[in-house]
């Protein structure tokens, strides 16, 4: 999924990124590998351990000239205006104010620099390839997951962007799709269904899973929004 929106961000040589909210930096030095280190890349998050912990990583694949990492936060980014070439954000504008996250990625690109935000899409079911019941398959295919009051995780991500002022923008929704149970998505995927499910119906869920995996049919594709526009 990262890779089709870089794709659409069109990155050059030289470009700097900024990734706001991210974490222990895996998107960066994804990032800094997938363009042959040929971009400076800054995260942010407002998380002091996971900074640390992103610093230590990127040192010990040896991309520390090429990320750094800085205390922020998203709704008032540390960076003055047209500061960046491409802003990027996945994930993040479900926990806050939405708009004012989107105005600040747009604040700080630079005038032709590009912004591009992924979100989780609660408007759009689950697709779980699991053998069960109608009325169980519906209840696992809710779409479920944190969003704040003045977050966005639905299709109002487009008209964010063009209310922004962006240009050139591009918008789909996709799916991350999950095909080996035990993966750590896939763990969290699990036990959000779970929740939701009585006794008999998780009963059902364990032998629904057994037979999918037995069959090498199980996958549980979770969907997003995409945006790409130019400042």
């Amino acid at each position: 999924m990262i890779q089709r929106i870089v794709e659409a961000v069109n990155l050059r040589p030289a470009e700097e990124i900024l990734e706001v909210g991210c974490g222990s930096g895996v998107l960066d030095r994804w990032l800094a590998r997938h363009t042959t280190q040929a971009n400076r890349i800054i995260g942010v998050d407002v998380n002091r351990y996971l900074l640390r912990e992103g610093t230590t990583l990127a040192m010990q694949e040896g991309l520390a000239d090429i990320i750094t990492f800085q205390e922020g936060d998203a709704e008032a980014l540390p960076f003055p205006d047209n500061h960046v070439s491409v802003a990027l954000s996945f994930t993040v504008l479900e926990e806050g104010n939405a708009d004012r996250m989107l105005a600040e990625l747009v604040r700080v690109a630079k005038p032709g620099g590009r912004v591009a935000v992924m979100v989780r899409a609660l408007d759009i079911p689950w697709v779980v390839n699991v053998p069960l019941r109608p009325e169980v398959k519906t209840k696992a295919q809710t779409p479920r997951g944190f969003v704040g009051a003045q977050g966005c995780a639905d299709a109002s991500l487009y008209r964010r962007f063009h209310q922004a002022g962006l240009t050139n923008v591009q918008m789909w929704p996709q799916f991350a799709a999950f095909e080996q149970p035990g993966k750590p998505q896939a763990q969290f995927s699990h036990a959000a269904i779970l929740g939701a499910l009585t006794a008999e119906e998780t009963h059902e869920w364990h032998a629904g899973m057994a037979q999918a995996v037995a069959d090498g049919t199980y996958f549980i594709a979770q969907p997003f929004h995409c945006a790409v526009g130019t400042k």
